[in-house]
């Protein structure tokens, strides 16, 4: 289930520039968002607040399937509306589509609304309450909408059914952060990066709790590591993407 990036502050350390979120310790960020199944994210604020509501008429007679293909290709022109009233249609047709669920969840997510995403992905456990990913993705929807102590659970929970969920150990560092216990921050970082050491967003997370700590020569190093990381994105775009150069 994963989320994405938002205005990151460039702070200078030891005459290096490097770009960094908070890392859940200052304002709302997006996780590792290849998560939330790629459950990616994210608004600066919470949408959950009252909004004049757009009418959308969807074609008739369709099937749960058919309603489910049509959200789909409306996310694809940002029509975020269309496609939450799409896979809400395909859900009162048929209650157990799963990928409703995970697609509906990522939709409030993204607009911000974490309340409504939240709602989702706690139906969608009554029916997969063994998939760590509903989990890890409940979790971050937890953080972001400063339910903390969740949202530690959730992730515990995510690991408890995939103890090598990197993500989740880099999720519960975000979150501990939050709660300023930097100590376990650090050790949920490192183990992120012991399970994954190419999940390059624990490093500049790591390297903002250790500036918090005071410890500049590790944060350095850890923003350093993400420099590469990034880079390496950059030189490597994903397949089929294409290159900038």
């Amino acid at each position: 289930m994963g989320i994405i990036g938002r205005n990151l502050p460039v702070i200078t350390i030891a005459g290096a520039v490097v770009c960094l979120s908070l890392c859940g310790c200052g304002k709302k960020e997006a996780s590792e968002n290849a998560e939330v199944a790629n459950r990616e994210v994210v608004h600066e604020e919470s949408a959950d607040t009252p909004e004049a509501k757009k009418e959308i008429v969807l074609p008739e007679k369709m099937t749960a399937a058919e309603y489910y293909n049509y959200g789909l290709e409306s996310i694809k022109k940002s029509g975020f509306d269309e496609a939450i009233a799409a896979w809400q249609k395909a859900l009162e047709l048929e209650p157990t589509m799963i990928n409703a669920y995970e697609k509906l969840g990522k939709a409030y997510y993204t607009q911000g609304k974490f309340d409504k995403a939240g709602e989702i992905y706690r139906k969608e456990l009554e029916l997969k309450p063994d998939d760590p990913m509903i989990y890890y993705s409940l979790g971050v929807v937890y953080r972001m909408n400063e339910q903390f102590e969740d949202a530690v659970k959730m992730q515990t929970k995510a690991l408890s059914l995939n103890p090598n969920l990197a993500t989740a150990y880099n999720e519960l560092g975000l979150t501990y952060c939050k709660q300023k216990k930097l100590d376990e921050a650090i050790d949920a970082h490192k183990t992120a990066l012991e399970l994954d050491p190419n999940l390059g967003t624990a490093h500049n997370y790591l390297g903002v709790v250790y500036l918090l700590k005071g410890m500049s020569a590790e944060a350095e190093e850890e923003f350093n590591q993400f420099k590469k990381y990034e880079a390496g994105k950059s030189m490597y775009p994903p397949h089929g993407a294409a290159s900038s150069h």
